[in-house]
């Protein structure tokens, strides 16, 4: 079955946020404890998330390093909020994005983003942006295999 792409206009949005470096060896575990430290601090708050959570992944999407990466985890939240430590709150910008869905295993999107960047090549878009990767349902809810991630990555026309 091929996987279907969209253009979409992705508004800004407030976060919080944390940002990293990481590996594929032990992204499991940080991802754990940055998410776990976001939804602490957000409850400390007394807020909730205002939509899912994602991640983004900075760098050039043709050269990910699977030894060394640089990401953020972000919480959607529906106002400005204070940041703390190495928590931050601030405003992703919005533009437009090649988007797709991925369903099943975390560590078998690649081929997700292998299509994104053969459709943006075909079409003549070019990267503008970290990759998102919205994380549409609870890994502790579902099996691996029923995992739904929005992929994204921001464009701009050539």
């Amino acid at each position: 079955m091929e996987r279907k792409i969209e253009l979409k206009e992705q508004p800004p949005q407030m976060v919080l946020g944390k940002r990293f470096r990481s590996s594929m060896a032990k992204v499991a575990e940080d991802v754990g404890a940055g998410y776990g430290a976001l939804f602490a601090y957000l409850g400390e708050l007394g807020e909730f998330p205002s939509g899912a959570p994602f991640a983004l992944f900075y760098g050039d999407p043709e050269g990910f390093d699977p030894e060394d990466f640089e990401m953020e985890l972000c919480v959607p939240v529906s106002r400005a909020l204070q940041g703390r430590g190495e928590i931050v709150a601030r405003e992703i910008p919005g533009g437009l994005a090649a988007v797709t869905i991925h369903k099943g295993p975390y560590s078998a999107m690649e081929p997700a983003y292998g299509d994104l960047k053969a459709w943006m090549a075909e079409n003549g878009f070019r990267h503008a942006g970290p990759a998102r990767e919205v994380y549409l349902n609870d890994p502790g809810q579902v099996t691996e295999d029923e995992l739904l991630t929005e992929v994204s990555i921001p464009v701009v026309k050539t």
